[in-house]
């Protein structure tokens, strides 16, 4: 695990700036244009993305989770413990908070492609933003304290 473990950490952080950026994008960039361009160009430029973005972003997130998962195996497991440290501690919360965003994105996936209304349509970026916030600040603070 000790050698593949730069590799995961590369492809990992690759990963989450492309979501983070993605997400970023749209709640900070690209929401606020809709009162200068009008709703229907508006609405044209998110069609064009959306489309790019849900072929992209799910296939992000799962490597994400699954490189995420390798890396913390280092520190958390039955030979290290698993909530003996504060590392360990700060670590388990970074689990929980992205497993919050892979649970909105699981749903809100499973609305698309079953074409049921997705009752998080309207919140599940700007939250994902902030729990991805949280979620870097918790790393760095992880190895910190």
């Amino acid at each position: 695990m000790d050698l593949l473990y730069p590799y995961f950490l590369t492809l990992h952080l690759v990963c989450a700036i492309i979501f983070l950026g993605y997400i970023f994008t749209d709640v900070v960039l690209l929401t606020p244009i809709r009162k200068y361009v009008g709703d229907e160009i508006a609405n044209k430029v998110f069609s064009v993305i959306s489309k790019r973005g849900v072929r992209i972003m799910p296939l992000c997130l799962a490597l994400l989770v699954l490189t995420g998962g390798a890396m913390i195996s280092r520190y958390i497991g039955s030979m290290q413990g698993y909530l003996q440290t504060s590392l360990q501690i700060f670590l388990v919360i970074k689990m929980c908070v992205a497993l919050v965003i892979v649970l909105m994105v699981i749903i809100s996936l499973s609305c698309k492609f079953l074409k049921f209304k997705n009752p998080l349509a309207q919140v599940i970026h700007p939250v994902a933003l902030i729990l991805g916030f949280i979620i870097v600040v918790l790393a760095k603070i992880a190895f910190y304290v």
